[in-house]
C-alpha cells in the first residue's frame, strides 16, 4: 500500500466519522477506546516481567527478522 493510497483511505475514514450521528459516533468512539485499553493492557502486563521485558528489548535492538518497514507495508499499516 502506498502512502497516497493510505491518505486517501485515512481521509475516506475521516469523513465517515465526521457524518456520523452523534448516537453512533458515541459508539464508535467507545469502541476505539475500548481497544486502545486493550492495547495498554497487554503492554503493561508485558512489562511487568522483567524476563518478558529483556527478551522485548532485545527483540527491538535485534538485526535479524524482517525489517519493521516490510511488516507494516505486508500488513497496510
Amino acid at each position: 500500500m502506498t502512502i497516497e493510497m493510505s491518505t486517501k483511505k485515512r481521509n475516506q475514514l475521516y469523513r465517515w466519522i465526521d457524518a456520523l450521528p452523534p448516537r453512533q459516533f458515541e459508539l464508535v468512539y467507545r469502541l476505539v477506546e475500548e481497544l486502545v485499553d486493550v492495547e495498554r493492557d497487554e503492554t503493561e502486563y508485558m512489562l511487568s516481567s522483567a524476563k518478558m521485558k529483556e527478551r522485548l528489548l532485545a527483540a527491538r535492538d535485534s538485526d535479524e527478522g524482517i525489517p519493521l518497514e516490510v511488516v507494516r507495508e505486508e500488513l497496510g499499516i
